[in-house]
């Protein structure tokens, strides 16, 4: 075989090796953000263990953030939409989680960060996700709706996918229950893990 014929050979297995990666790479990619985090064993009614006050007589959304991962940002933009849209007596918390063992400011992210900027929500730092425990809920981004009556309106997500920003089903769910306090609703999760079944048990309220 010829030199040349040597080095075309050897150019199209490159091609060919290079290309199945780059496929491979986009894929296991897309798989990871269409695959949801774990859904909430969500409660009927708010936690009566929570130290999270709910207002009465009007909406409260809950929203927990594990502040290093990357993919809640786009949660976080999609919540100031939210508020943006609903009532403005609907009352707002990001319960941002952070180990027990961690040192201050281990929170300390630009999402978290991205979550003190927004107008009319308030953050708590929840220590250990003592209070993601109570809500019954495993993975950043988790968002609840409860009514003035205190009923769970919507629990899910408020992404289409993993770190997408824009329109999206929970989204619109979040709001026209909000606006219209009526019917419920579920969408899947897309972010990183709080905490594990395992580590909710017993935590009921």
């Amino acid at each position: 075989m010829s030199r040349s014929r040597i080095v075309t050979v050897v150019l199209i297995a490159a091609g060919i090796v290079w290309t199945s990666t780059v496929v491979a790479a986009f894929s296991a990619i897309r798989r990871f953000e269409s695959t949801p985090g774990l859904s909430a064993d969500a409660h009927a009614t708010w936690p009566a263990s929570s130290r999270v006050p709910r207002a009465t007589g009007a909406s409260t959304l809950v929203m927990l953030i594990h502040p290093q991962c990357s993919c809640s940002r786009a949660s976080i933009k999609e919540l100031e939409a939210i508020i943006d849209q609903s009532p403005r007596s609907m009352r707002t918390y990001v319960l941002v989680y952070r180990p027990a063992d961690a040192k201050a400011g281990w929170e300390n992210t630009d999402v978290y960060r991205a979550a003190t900027g927004l107008r009319r929500a308030q953050v708590i730092v929840d220590v250990d996700g003592s209070e993601a425990k109570r809500f019954g809920g495993f993975t950043s981004g988790q968002t609840y709706l409860y009514d003035g009556d205190g009923r769970l309106r919507f629990t899910g997500g408020i992404t289409s996918l993993r770190g997408h920003e824009g329109l999206n089903r929970g989204r619109v769910d979040v709001i026209r229950i909000a606006n219209a306090q009526e019917t419920s609703a579920t969408h899947p999760v897309f972010g990183c893990a709080i905490t594990s079944k395992t580590t909710t048990r017993g935590a009921r309220p």
